[in-house]
């Protein structure tokens, strides 16, 4: 007697970014930049457009690039843990608050005061270094992957705490006082 058996799969199984081969792998580093693809037209409708941080004289468009350069690490990093268990799909999570948390930040950047805009960008820092820290648990190849944007995200929130240091109470009037 023959037995047939069938393995049923999802109906968009071909989109599933948790697939363990190379495609998958691909899927899971193009989401992020693609949800920001999307993130910014839908800004751009509402006449909103991302500030990023470029220091030293570097043009806009070369910030933009080492920005957005660490969302498909990210997202290969998430990839990475997310087939490691329940701590890999813990892990997971954290850096896929990372990257919603990177998509939305250059759009944030405008109208926010410099104090403002330091807290928040120290915070994405914050959550930055804690999802690498459970990355790093599960695969150290992943916290690898995500040392670029990280280093990138807390060198932009240092100068930005930095100017708010330098140009806010006691130091203010210090720094008025030689203006003068």
């Amino acid at each position: 007697m023959a037995t047939i058996t069938a393995n049923a799969r999802p109906a968009l199984w071909s989109l599933d970014a948790d697939r363990r081969d190379y495609f998958g792998l691909a899927l899971s580093a193009a989401l992020p930049l693609a949800v920001f693809v999307i993130v910014n037209g839908l800004a751009e409708l509402n006449g909103a457009v991302p500030l990023f941080f470029s220091p030293f004289g570097l043009p806009g468009w070369l910030g933009a690039v080492l920005y957005l350069g660490a969302l498909p690490l990210f997202g290969a990093a998430r990839w990475l843990v997310a087939r490691e268990g329940v701590e890999g799909r813990i892990a997971g999570w954290w850096i896929v608050g990372l990257m919603a948390g990177a998509v939305v930040f250059p759009f944030l950047a405008g109208p926010l005061d410099s104090l403002a805009l330091s807290i928040v960008s120290m915070a994405l820092v914050l959550v930055g270094v804690a999802a690498a820290g459970r990355a790093a648990k599960v695969s150290p190849l992943a916290a690898m992957l995500m040392l670029p944007g990280l280093l990138w995200l807390g060198f932009s929130a240092f100068v930005g705490l930095s100017f708010v240091a330098a140009w806010s109470p006691p130091f203010a009037l210090t720094n008025t006082n030689n203006a003068l």
